[in-house]
């Protein structure tokens, strides 16, 4: 927003290549931490034949990197209705072809698990083993 009234292109290149900087920043961390990133999703796709994917600065990032190809796990978040708790919050493990939801094969057996990172922290450790 700094930058808002600023003219030019040079200011989405500058953007972009700063959120990619912070995207391959975990590559760099100690080997012990967990590092999670959370981000907004976006239909581009239509109501009636969604396409969910991770939401990012616009065209430029868009065209020339698919973020999500960045990490090994990406897990979206769903609600689903339940007749005996009502909403149950969950993450989807496994692409149902509207999202970009993905992790390697054998670590998330269920396409849904429940929303915990402590649980998602675990699973991967012990996938990773």
């Amino acid at each position: 927003m700094d930058r808002a009234n600023e003219k030019g292109f040079q200011k989405f290149t500058d953007i972009a290549q700063k959120f990619y900087s912070v995207l391959k920043s975990g590559i760099t961390m100690r080997d012990d931490l967990n590092i999670i990133m959370t981000c907004h999703s976006e239909n581009i796709g239509t109501s009636d034949e969604p396409q969910y994917k991770i939401k990012t600065l616009g065209k430029l990032l868009d065209s020339s990197l698919t973020v999500e190809g960045l990490f090994t796990y990406v897990l979206f978040t769903d609600i689903q209705r339940d007749d005996e708790v009502g909403a149950k919050y969950l993450f989807q493990t496994h692409s149902d072809g509207t999202t970009t939801a993905k992790s390697p094969m054998g670590c998330f057996e269920e396409d849904y698990i429940p929303n915990d990172l402590q649980y998602v922290i675990d699973k991967i450790k012990e996938y990773d083993a």
